[in-house]
């Protein structure tokens, strides 16, 4: 087919080499082979494509090097050759290319320096080298079309300072230097690029103090983590009125944290935490209600926490353990359901840790390290000491007389309250169904009690319900009013379980209500949550083959929900504790109260502030607030690393650091780094005789799942094939571990 100019053959399966004999399509202009299973090296001969703009061969299992011969594509203007097994050197050549405009070569081999011509071609417009084994200094020309828009280089080895060049590059939305050895000051221009909505310096070796002025009204996430700078915290914050996410953590500022930065509409996630501030937390924090996470742990910071903290109705964590500050914990907390993190140890607070509301939820490890502070079965008896006898036996008399009356109607008051509550309950609770059950609403309310509770969240509790029939259901207690316009999920799990039906998909069965509560009825999975199984003492006796069975079931259970529901439903909370298993270990997805449909499927939707759970949450979801399906694929994907690696998402891996970002960096300490050599690391140690082939094959697509790129993931119908279609074992013995 002489006359071709255009093919694409990305997503087909296809395996094997790349036929040499390709390149008998002299007058092809846009080669598309990416997500295959491809194997082998480059073939050189499709250098004599001279025609050829756009090759793309990503997302397949090539080896070998860049063929020094395709320094001939002259008309190269896109090469993606990321997710491979490609090594040596970025040739020089590619600096060369006089029309290159994207390179993209991330998640690979490659090692030495990027070509120092780089960009100098004045076309060049996105540059993603991330995850390699490149080292040296960086291009300094990489902006000299003034066209470049992504500037890519995180988790590799480079040194030197960032080009002041890059600081004048009015073009760049992107940019993205975590994992580095970078050293000395960020130019200063780069906090005042017009439309860079991102930047990420973490984890490198910057000093110097940041500069008094910043603007930007498209930046949403800043990164400057574990590096070495110092100086105040400018106010000039307050300009960024696009900012999401800031992390100025484990670096040396000093002085107070500036109030202005509160006063962000958009501002989402504060991380200040190891830094040497002082002063007391603003006030203007109280009123900066999009509030969801906020680290301020590790300085020595003084006052009280600022009365009106409980305005922050979206504030999921709370961490200002390790300073100096003092006054009683606000009781008004107890009000914040949102709250599921909170930390106050080692500090100075005095009095007793209030008790009740979402107090309930926090452990003794959040108020650790105070010796001020009493709970409520510690705390001393402050009563107030008799200061004598009576004065005569008539006075002891009345007293008696009144106490024994005043015993005797509050007898009678709660009897008659008592019975008058039982008999509003059986006028007002209201049974709907959605299937035939044979129970009575009152069945429901009599549930629940403190013995029957299995489960507790921001959004309400679960009971256990024994009912008069021999059957169980799951009860779920809605917190807040059951008629208000904050129905804390209620409208979101009618919408969408009401409506579908899958095997994997949790059952409801009805919900009992009346003006003020809302009780949700579950089919109950007497096995609990996958989560509970990994991180509980059942852990262990949660076998290979199991885990690789549950991934399976919920995965079908998210497939229905992306492609096979009308509209398409986006779960929004995807979690190992939203896994639930019944008597068979089956799988269901569960928890709706955040659900969303998605009626334009081709298109994300904007959210008002994030919801979901810390450890989760899609990256591109946390600084632009747009979720779409592939959010819920990031999810699951935490969750196959969960399965794999046995430990929770967040908070054992050090500060800042989740299981994502750990896994990458066990890879880069790694000194072979191979999937055989990186799951051994990771693996959870509670397993045994499990086919190490089957692990890594699982483990690829979880590191599919969680790309740093939305559009980089498979779709749940895509996971679902490959997990239900895995190679065949090599016809050799069974690669069986045992630990």
């Amino acid at each position: 087919m002489k006359s071709l100019k255009y093919l694409d053959l990305s997503s087909c399966n296809l395996t094997g080499e790349i036929p040499p004999s390709l390149s008998n399509l002299t007058n092809l202009d846009t080669l598309f082979l990416q997500m295959n299973n491809l194997s082998g090296t480059i073939p050189p001969e499709l250098s004599n494509m001279a025609s050829l703009m756009s090759l793309d061969l990503s997302i397949n299992n090539l080896s070998g090097e860049i063929p020094m011969s395709f320094a001939k594509l002259r008309n190269l203007t896109l090469m993606n050759f990321f997710t491979n097994k490609l090594r040596g050197t970025i040739p020089w050549f590619v600096g060369e290319l006089p029309n290159l405009e994207t390179l993209q070569v991330w998640d690979n081999n490659f090692s030495y320096v990027l070509p120092q011509n780089l960009g100098e071609n004045g076309k060049f417009i996105f540059l993603d080298v991330t995850k390699n084994h490149l080292t040296g200094i960086i291009p300094r020309n990489l902006c000299k079309s003034g066209r470049l828009q992504t500037f890519m280089i995180m988790d590799n080895f480079f040194n030197g300072p960032l080009p002041e060049e890059l600081g004048n590059c009015k073009s760049l939305v992107k940019i993205r230097a975590a994992n580095n050895y970078l050293d000395g000051n960020v130019p200063s221009g780069i906090f005042q690029l017009p439309s860079v909505s991102l930047i990420e310096l973490y984890n490198n070796r910057f000093s110097g103090e940041l500069p008094s002025e910043i603007s930007g009204d498209s930046l949403g996430m800043l990164t400057l983590s574990d590096n070495q700078f110092s100086g105040k915290i400018p106010p000039a914050f307050k300009n960024l009125r696009a900012l999401h996410a800031l992390s100025l953590d484990a670096n040396q500022f000093v002085g107070e944290i500036p109030g202005e930065l509160f006063e962000l509409p958009m501002l989402t996630n504060v991380n200040m935490s190891g830094n040497n501030l002082t002063g007391p937390i603003p006030t203007t924090l109280t009123r900066c209600v999009s509030l969801n996470a906020v680290d301020l742990s590790r300085n020595k910071l003084a006052g009280e926490i600022p009365r009106g903290i409980k305005n922050l109705s979206v504030l999921s964590i709370f961490n200002v353990s390790r300073n100096e500050i003092t006054g009683p914990i606000p009781d008004e907390i107890r009000f914040m359901l949102s709250l599921t993190t909170l930390d106050l140890s080692y500090n100075e607070f005095y009095g007793k840790v209030p008790t009740g509301g979402q107090f309930q939820v926090f452990g003794d490890r959040s108020f650790a390290g105070n010796p001020n502070l009493c709970f409520a079965r510690s705390c001393p008896n402050f009563s107030r000491k008799r200061r004598g006898p009576w004065s005569s036996k008539s006075t002891r008399e009345i007293v008696i007389a009144i106490a024994v009356a005043t015993v005797a109607l509050l007898v009678v008051m709660t009897v008659y309250m008592a019975r008058r509550r039982k008999m509003q309950r059986a006028m007002t609770w209201k049974l709907t169904a959605f299937q035939r059950l044979n129970i009575k609403a009152e069945e429901v309310v009599e549930c629940l009690k403190e013995e029957n509770i299995i489960g507790k969240g921001g959004a309400g509790i679960v009971y256990r319900g024994c009912m008069a029939n021999g059957s169980d259901v799951a009860i779920k207690r809605l917190v807040g009013a059951g008629s208000g316009r904050n129905d804390y999920g209620f409208k979101a799990e009618i919408e969408t379980l009401g409506k579908i039906r899958h095997r994997n998909i949790m059952r409801l069965l009805g919900y009992v209500s009346n003006k003020e509560t809302n009780l949700l009825l579950y089919e109950y999975m007497p096995n609990g949550s996958l989560g509970e199984w990994l991180h509980g003492p059942k852990g262990g006796h949660l076998g290979w083959e199991m885990r690789y069975k549950i991934a399976e079931d919920a995965a079908k259970g998210l497939c229905y929900l992306h492609h096979d529901c009308s509209p398409l439903i986006i779960h929004r909370d995807v979690k190992s504790n939203n896994i639930l298993l019944d008597a068979n270990l089956e799988a269901h997805v569960a928890d709706f109260g955040l659900a969303k449909f998605l009626y334009d499927p081709n298109a994300s939707q904007s959210m008002s502030s994030i919801a979901g759970s810390y450890g989760y949450i899609a990256p591109e979801y946390a600084y632009t607030l747009k979720v779409d399906e592939k959010s819920d694929v990031y999810s699951f994907g935490v969750v196959l690393l969960e399965l794999i690696i046995g430990r929770k998402p967040v908070g054992e891996f050090g500060d800042g650091v989740d299981i994502v970002g750990w896994v990458n960096r066990t890879r880069s300490e790694l000194s072979q780094p191979s999937d055989a050599a990186l799951v051994l690391a990771v693996v959870d140690p509670r397993l045994s005789g499990y086919p190490l082939e089957r692990v890594i094959y699982m483990f690829n697509i979880a590191i599919m799942c969680v790309k740093e790129m939305g559009p980089s993931r498979p779709t749940m119908r895509e996971v679902v094939h490959m997990l239900t279609n895995p190679p065949p074992p090599p016809s050799t013995t069974p690669n069986l571990i045992n630990l």
